[in-house]
């Protein structure tokens, strides 16, 4: 719980203030009777104080000039990021009290529903409690100390939860003890009337001493269930990190497996790499493969070409020789002698028809012009002839020059591409296509060769050749797996077989997990059985008082002291055992705040459960002293943290506000300092209001409010004597003798 602001009105000197605190550390300064402890005062009695109360300190908080007036405290609150106010006026059996929480839209006004939400809030039960706790008022760490009673009730009151400690039940067990040995009942009647009751009060005796006597036991099983399941836990925590440890040398020996597999792996690729380096570096030929390629293949189809054409050459026909003989008939004697003939007939026929006389001369000239058609026809016939040949002769010529021609034209092409081969092969430095063809051959399986190990390259390292330093890799694994080794190393035996003592500590641990579960089931039974026995001492104490009454008046007195006594046992022994577990608790806790306000001067603290007296170990003696034995100072300091131990045990998940008023008025600047910051560091989970008049802790305060000082004086009447000055009382003390103590009889100052 966090308060944020707090108004006051018409609360003793204040009419009316406002006051805002931050998280944190928040000092409140002024000067006396600036109204510091009124503060404290109001914040109490809003938090706790019934706004109907009618005690007596509720009008002494009535302003002097306004007695008929309220006394009013508002208080706005926020816990867990939920805002929260408080407002109670105090006017007796009108008073009133007003609560809201978040965003409830209706606001609390029954005071015992607010004081459940108050207890809720701050885990403190009630106003007594919380001054027990956390809230210390001027001048009150000289009373704890002083007051072994006030201490002891508090420390059963922290460590119980209750409102009030074991010292009324005390005083009324002594009382009657002291009681029943100096006087006795000499009643008859009272006797006669108590025998009815006799059996009946036996039997409830019986019973809630048997019930003494069960939950006893209960106890002590509940103890020794507890000390069992410390022990399992003990072990199984130590199992688990045995656990632990052999899961990392597991892991560690997994990465040296796999560091070493990796290793083998990058030293093979470094292999194939400078194997690669060196075939890249010693091809037979300059030459890319794909180049000397296109190139053979290039001389392949000149060779091809040049043996076609050679074969073209010689397929060409021998034309020498090649012609055709022109006949030597002459055709021309033959058109004339069968022209002269035919004329000779023709003008033979045409004499005879004139002559009319055809008979011998008409044949005879028939006969020749017969003849010379005949010679003709021969004539025409030879002639076309001769023609044919002559045509034929002039084709052949043609025919001839056109095939020289183009055999000439083929030497040429042959020629030609077989210097254009000769070129081709100047690039590839070889003489033949042969050797070229051999130089293709070694190329191709050079590259096959370069080609299979950067596979295997790319294979091992999904990578290039020169994609990644594998020699770096290389020495990377090899370094990790020597740093696993030299780790597995260092772990002993658990680094030279992990897994067989993994296996050793799981099965320990299912082994023992059962058991540690069984273990708090016997405590958790215990533990009911011990709840569960709501045997009322004080009224085991009555009935067997009313027992012993009803008996004669000897037995009767003397049963009942004996019966009280036990009883005055049992709570001595759950004192006791309550007080144990306080005195532990606080010096588990005092011990570091002790050292560290006392600044490391006193750093062991021990608690006597039975007298609770403080020792501390004294680096001077060399052995432990009372602490009644230091300053008043030192001893204000211890119980100071014993304050500061109590109220963050008993209010626990709580964290209501502490409230402190000058609490180091006997403490020097530097453990003030030190309290101071102390208190700074339980401000992180308790809001502290320091309340002081110096200024010399607002530079470790979060928020500092300053109180304004009274201002008012009582002036001298005119004409009275003049009061003294504050030089003249100076030099009146001054003057004065003063009782000093000499400084070797101030033991532990």
């Amino acid at each position: 719980m966090r308060i944020r602001h707090v108004h006051l009105e018409n609360f003793a000197r204040h009419e009316s203030l406002d006051l805002d605190f931050a998280p944190g550390l928040n000092v409140v300064r002024g000067a006396n009777e600036a109204g510091k402890s009124t503060v404290q005062r109001a914040l109490e009695m809003g938090l706790f104080r019934r706004p109907t109360s009618t005690a007596e300190d509720v009008d002494r908080l009535r302003p002097w000039a306004a007695q008929d007036s309220a006394p009013v405290v508002a208080i706005d609150f926020e816990e867990d990021g939920v805002e929260g106010s408080l407002r109670k006026v105090f006017a007796g059996q009108r008073g009133t009290v007003e609560m809201r929480l978040g965003d409830e839209e209706k606001a609390m006004s029954d005071p015992a529903q607010v004081e459940q939400q108050v207890a809720r809030l701050t885990g403190l039960p009630s106003e007594k409690f919380f001054q027990a706790t956390a809230s210390v008022h001027h001048q009150e760490l000289t009373g704890l100390k002083q007051d072994e009673n006030t201490l002891r009730d508090r420390l059963q009151q922290s460590m119980s939860g209750a409102d009030r400690g074991t010292r009324a039940a005390r005083r009324k067990l002594e009382d009657a003890v002291h009681r029943y040995r100096t006087e006795g009942s000499k009643n008859p009647g009272y006797l006669k009337s108590m025998r009815a009751e006799v059996d009946r009060l036996r039997v409830a005796v019986e019973t809630g001493e048997a019930a003494l006597a069960a939950l006893a036991t209960d106890r002590q099983a509940l103890s020794e269930a507890r000390a069992t399941r410390a022990g399992l836990d003990t072990r199984l925590a130590h199992e688990r990190a045995g656990a632990e440890k052999s899961e990392r040398a597991v892991e560690l020996t997994a990465r040296a497996n796999d560091a070493s597999s990796k290793y083998l792996v990058y030293r093979r690729a470094a292999e194939l790499r400078t194997e690669i380096d060196k075939l890249n570096g010693s091809h037979p030929t300059p030459i890319p493969l794909a180049r000397l390629r296109a190139a053979v293949d290039d001389l392949r189809d000149t060779e091809f070409r040049l043996s076609e054409m050679r074969a073209e050459l010689a397929a060409e026909p021998d034309l020498s020789g090649y012609d055709v003989a022109i006949p030597t008939l002459r055709w021309r004697p033959w058109a004339i002698g069968g022209a002269v003939m035919l004329v000779i007939g023709l003008i033979g026929l045409v004499g005879g028809v004139l002559l009319d006389s055809l008979a011998v001369g008409g044949v005879a000239a028939l006969a020749f012009a017969l003849l010379g058609v005949a010679g003709l026809l021969f004539a025409a016939r030879e002639r076309r002839r001769i023609h044919d040949v002559r045509l034929q002769n002039e084709l052949r010529e043609s025919e001839i020059a056109r095939r020289l021609q183009g055999r000439t034209e083929l030497s040429e092409q042959v020629r030609q591409t077989e210097q254009e081969r000769a070129d081709k092969l100047v690039p590839l430095e070889v003489e033949d296509v042969a050797a070229a063809e051999a130089l293709l051959a070694a190329e191709t399986e050079h590259v096959a060769r370069i080609d299979a190990l950067t596979a295997e390259f790319r294979g091992l390292t999904r990578a290039e050749p020169g994609a990644e330093n594998v020699d770096e890799l290389r020495d990377r694994a090899a370094a990790e797996a020597d740093e696993c080794r030299h780790a597995l190393a260092g772990m002993g035996e658990v680094g030279h077989d992990p897994e067989r003592h993994l296996a050793g500590h799981r099965l320990a641990i299912e082994r023992l997990t059962p058991e540690r579960e069984a273990a708090l089931q016997a405590e958790a039974h215990a533990q009911a059985r011990v709840t569960a026995n709501e045997v009322d001492a004080e009224q085991v104490a009555a009935d067997t008082e009313a027992l012993s009454t009803a008996q004669e008046q000897y037995v009767a007195a003397e049963r009942r002291l004996r019966i009280y006594e036990q009883v005055l046992a049992a709570l001595d022994a759950a004192e006791q055992a309550t007080m144990k577990k306080a005195a532990r608790f606080l010096e588990q806790r005092m011990a570091q705040d002790v050292d560290r306000v006392t600044g490391g001067r006193y750093r062991r603290l021990r608690v006597d459960e039975g007298t609770l007296t403080f020792t501390v170990y004294s680096p001077e003696l060399d052995d432990w002293v009372d602490v009644r034995r230091l300053s008043q100072g030192t001893l204000d300091q211890l119980y100071l943290c014993a304050r500061l131990g109590i109220v963050r045990q008993v209010t626990e998940p709580a964290s209501p506000p502490l409230v402190f008023d000058d609490p180091f008025v006997t403490f020097d600047d530097e453990r003030a300092l030190r309290a101071v910051a102390l208190l700074h560091d339980i401000a992180r989970e308790h809001q502290v209001l320091l309340l002081t008049t110096s200024d010399r802790y607002d530079d470790h305060a979060d928020n500092v409010l300053v109180l304004p000082a009274p201002t008012q004086r009582d002036e001298p009447e005119p004409g009275s004597p003049s009061t003294t000055t504050a030089a003249e009382t100076i030099s009146m003390w001054s003057s004065a003798p003063v009782s000093r103590t000499p400084a070797s009889t101030r033991k532990g100052r």
